[in-house]
């Protein structure tokens, strides 16, 4: 029998359009893109073998058999953990999908510059929510992605001594911290897996936070409140937002550009902004703009737009308030193709 062959191909999905020369060339968050011929049958072990030769998040893309006019993603971690959704992995997969002609030259190296009047939609279901169809508009190297879900957040304990724990792993203190009530504070927020969101008061001390001194210590403190990472954002601005995230336990220390956590933080602010508007129904569309990965000299930019938001439960309870409510939420970025290649079976044997 013949070896499976696979379309691999790296990517980086939300990179700053004003990354100019070596930050050009690292800016975005790395994706890895496997693409195996229509009638090539994956299973869920070798999708995950996939998933393990990569040192950043992967998608493997494959058609939906219950529907032939949509794709299937599969998301995985550098573990080989599967998860049920990861904004930039399907970023950069619609991408490739939509510009797949033109991403593969004669000689199977990528071209970086695709045509910008060209308008396509991209249709995908999610492996594990296959009930949900999410759509794509990819517009030459920029892709935005509409979303529709559940919008949950829940207090943390902001004045225990967790929150003190959080910083100094991070290598900051409370008086970094704007402690402001109108600002989500030591929130869990969440549009997919759960983020902590924690306002600091400028980018010069967001930056100068460090990735966590003890991977192992620092993923048992996610765990103890239920987040999958730390979220930290500069809260002197509100639409050019300077952003990083240090991941419970993904394999590294700090993500470049982390689409969940963005709309999460988004979601956030313009629900804050709706409470203090005294309409819990206002639903105003706004467009946010994310920059992260600075620090690591990884220059990523994420657009985040709320279409609509409408609240659909809050509890006021002392000890944990929370709120819920449904949110229309796009993602828009721009990819960057960067290698092209086949990989065989017996490469991962």
């Amino acid at each position: 029998m013949a070896a499976r062959r696979i379309l691999q191909v790296s990517a980086r999905a939300f990179v700053s359009p004003v990354a100019g020369g070596s930050a050009a060339r690292s800016g975005g968050n790395p994706v890895t893109i496997f693409s195996p011929s229509p009638s090539t049958k994956l299973t869920p072990e070798f999708r995950s073998r996939l998933a393990q030769t990569c040192a950043w998040e992967s998608v493997v893309v494959e058609p939906c058999q219950e529907d032939s006019t949509v794709s299937q993603f599969s998301f995985f971690m550098p573990s080989g953990e599967e998860v049920s959704f990861c904004a930039h992995a399907a970023i950069g997969a619609c991408s490739f999908l939509a510009n797949e002609t033109a991403v593969m030259s004669a000689d199977g190296s990528p071209l970086m510059q695709h045509s910008k009047h060209n308008e396509h939609v991209v249709t995908f279901i999610a492996a594990q929510e296959r009930q949900k169809k999410y759509n794509a508009l990819v517009r030459g190297r920029e892709a935005e992605l509409f979303m529709e879900c559940e919008h949950y957040e829940s207090a943390c304990d902001k004045y225990g001594s967790t929150l003190s724990h959080f910083l100094e792993e991070i290598g900051l203190n409370e008086d970094d911290i704007d402690d402001n009530d109108a600002m989500p504070t030591f929130l869990n927020s969440s549009v997919a897996r759960p983020k902590t969101l924690i306002p600091v008061k400028s980018a010069d001390r967001l930056h100068a936070a460090t990735a966590p001194t003890n991977a192992t210590k620092f993923q048992q403190m996610c765990e103890s409140i239920d987040s999958t990472g730390l979220y930290l954002y500069d809260s002197s601005s509100t639409m050019n937002i300077e952003c990083r995230q240090f991941p419970k336990s993904s394999g590294y220390a700090e993500d470049p550009a982390t689409g969940i956590a963005a709309g999460a933080l988004v979601a956030s602010l313009h629900r804050c902004k709706m409470n203090s508007s005294g309409d819990p129904d206002d639903s105003v569309s706004t467009m946010t703009t994310i920059l992260q990965g600075t620090a690591m000299r990884r220059p990523s930019q994420i657009k985040v737009k709320i279409d609509d938001y409408t609240t659909s439960s809050t509890s006021t309870s002392t000890s944990n308030p929370s709120h819920s409510g449904n949110v229309k939420i796009s993602y828009a970025g721009l990819v960057q193709f960067d290698h092209v290649k086949y990989l065989d079976e017996t490469e991962l044997s």
